[in-house]
């Protein structure tokens, strides 16, 4: 009798997504033709930050064709955040994200807002208005942020008390707070989970995968094991941008032999 480890004979560039923060400077095109030369074909698209951004106020076919042209897909969309108490016109920009989102052919939006209290006030409107779109929302924590601590994340979670709202197991931004991704998802649960960002960090600082403090094997094997099917998001911000392009082909290298 033999057994068949089919993700090992899986191509992983289905299962795994490249950020545009890997390189936030490149414009659109150029961040596709680099990351497509890799061998990804998933994309996560931002809003804002990054010069890859896109504008909602423009047609979501006319990025997707830009996608297309360099063989990608959007993995999923950061919408436009909830930023101040105003007359919903700032929910209605993040409803619009997510029709955007649904143009774009992305299946994952990840709602944002600047504070806790906009976090919870906002999240059920949303969830609403969105509810006839094939798109999944998820929270994200993210160092820095209202949303920073697992503590935060809690609180969010319960005032929000939506099935709804799923999670984006954010590990760089965990690492950064001082939690672990072990506690991360013991928290969430899995079936709460559905969409991960992965990065190794000594410290807060991003560093080339394999060289840091995150046990990233362990994350894979524990995700699999427990059933995740969701995508998992590759970012990586260096000291030495210069040489990411060589990092992340080295980061392929590295997923291709973590995954159990």
């Amino acid at each position: 009798m033999f057994f068949i480890n089919f993700m090992k004979t899986t191509d992983i560039f289905e299962r795994f997504a490249i950020s545009p923060c890997c390189h936030y400077s490149d414009d659109l095109e150029t961040a596709l033709g680099n990351y497509s030369a890799l061998g990804f074909r998933y994309f996560e698209v931002f809003s804002s930050w990054a010069h890859s951004a896109v504008d909602i106020e423009k047609p979501a076919e006319h990025y997707r064709r830009i996608l297309q042209s360099y063989g990608m897909r959007a993995s999923a969309f950061q919408l436009p955040p909830i930023e101040e108490e105003d007359d919903g016109a700032m929910l209605e920009r993040a409803v619009r994200g997510a029709e955007f989102a649904v143009g774009l052919g992305a299946e994952i939006v990840l709602y944002r807002a600047a504070s806790r209290e906009l976090y919870i006030k906002n999240a059920k409107p949303f969830l609403d208005r969105i509810a006839h779109l094939p798109v999944t929302p998820v929270l994200q924590n993210h160092h820095g942020t209202p949303i920073s601590t697992l503590e935060d994340v809690a609180e969010v979670t319960e005032a929000i008390a939506d099935p709804r709202m799923r999670h984006l197991l954010e590990v760089g931004h965990f690492h950064s707070s001082g939690v672990s991704w072990r506690q991360g998802f013991d928290y969430l649960g899995v079936e709460h989970i559905a969409h991960v960002h992965i990065k190794d960090q000594i410290g807060k600082q991003s560093v080339p995968y394999g060289e840091g403090e995150v046990d990233l094997k362990g994350l894979f094997a524990c995700l699999e094991s427990a059933g995740y099917k969701g995508k998992y998001v590759v970012e990586m911000e260096v000291r030495d941008p210069e040489n990411t392009i060589m990092y992340l082909k080295k980061a392929i290298d590295y997923i291709r032999e973590a995954m159990p």
